[in-house]
């Protein structure tokens, strides 16, 4: 009974519209045709046809798509053959003053002896089953429509919250390797890349709800992670950076932008090359480029590459579909990454 209210209370608002207007549409076309709206007549006209509508609409209908494929098949040309025949076997004989004065002045002449058991059960009893079957199912589309979009929601938010999961793992593993990188050389710069690193980690644990981010504290995190890895590379001054924009008035999801500078980083070589990150904003477009040069330590190990880069990629599309174009360019020795997203 409560599924039934609710059904009820979620549908009667334009039902009752579409009824409204078939009454008003009704008392209109009798006016105009006979001369006269007969209103008692059609008031009871119309609540038979309610009456009979949501017992087919509530009752019959739900009853009927309940069941199997073949008994659907088998009530349904029942219902049809008994129909019919019943309404053969009880048509009333035309009245013979109506097959003398019709037409008459050029107008039809309605029926004046009120409702007959006949017109309940059949002209009446058509018309609302017709109807209640068209808007059930009208309504039964409408309803699969929303749930297959609460099901699409559910299944990316669900697919999303694994993204996230994989991301920052992959990335805190392989900042503890950087750190590790200056231990085994007893760098002084141990305990401050440790505490960098600190900060990236409540950055991302502080993330974690599924929220965009401020894009300038993202710009100011990818920052930090450069700094750890300027101090791993210490050796080498072809690690370049750019970022140009107002990034305080754009949001962002966290750690999108930050698989590809660690990707770079990971990979790079810069003994063969620099190291670009180029980061742009202007009028909420944001123009993302990262280049760096790889030997084969990039084949050896590609398969985690991939993986954060084709994590990235379904982020995109869950969160910015439309709005953004990646353009990945790999020659056996430079790759380059360029990210033009759309964030207004």
């Amino acid at each position: 009974m409560t599924a039934l209210f609710k059904q009820i209370k979620t549908t009667y608002i334009y039902h009752w519209t579409i009824w409204i207007i078939l009454i008003f549409f009704k008392l209109i076309m009798d006016y105009s045709v006979f001369g006269n709206s007969f209103f008692m007549m059609n008031v009871k006209l119309f609540i038979i046809a309610i009456i009979l509508f949501y017992i087919n609409y509530y009752l019959v209908l739900p009853f009927i798509i309940r069941q199997t494929p073949k008994k659907i098949i088998i009530i349904t040309v029942l219902v049809i053959v008994v129909y019919v025949a019943l309404m053969i076997f009880f048509l009333p004989p035309l009245p013979k003053h109506m097959l003398k004065d019709f037409p008459k002045n050029g107008k039809m002449i309605p029926f004046q002896h009120g409702i007959s058991l006949y017109d309940v059960f059949f002209r009446i009893g058509i018309f609302s089953t017709i109807f209640s079957t068209l808007l059930f199912f009208v309504d039964k589309w409408i309803e699969n429509a929303k749930k297959i979009k609460a099901l699409e929601f559910e299944r990316q938010s669900s697919e999303l919250k694994i993204l996230r999961e994989q991301i920052n793992p992959h990335f805190f593993f392989n900042a503890l390797n950087s750190i590790y990188s200056l231990s085994i050389i007893k760098s002084e710069e141990t305990p401050r890349v440790i505490l960098i690193l600190s900060d990236i980690m409540r950055y991302v644990l502080n993330n974690k709800n599924g929220n965009k981010n401020n894009l300038n504290d993202e710009i100011s995190n990818i920052k930090k992670y450069i700094e750890i890895q300027s101090i791993r590379f210490n050796t080498f001054n072809n690690i370049h950076y750019e970022f140009y924009g107002n990034f305080t008035s754009y949001e962002i999801e966290p750690l999108l932008l930050l698989t590809f500078v660690e990707n770079a980083f990971k990979y790079a070589d810069l003994k063969k090359g620099p190291l670009d990150i180029k980061i742009h904003l202007e009028g909420g477009l944001l123009d993302f480029s990262v280049r760096n040069f790889y030997g084969k330590k990039i084949f050896e190990d590609g398969k985690d590459n991939k993986l954060g880069i084709e994590n990235t990629k379904m982020k995109l599309n869950l969160l910015y579909p439309g709005k953004y174009k990646l353009d990945i360019e790999d020659n056996d020795s430079e790759y380059k990454v360029n990210l033009k997203l759309n964030l207004n």
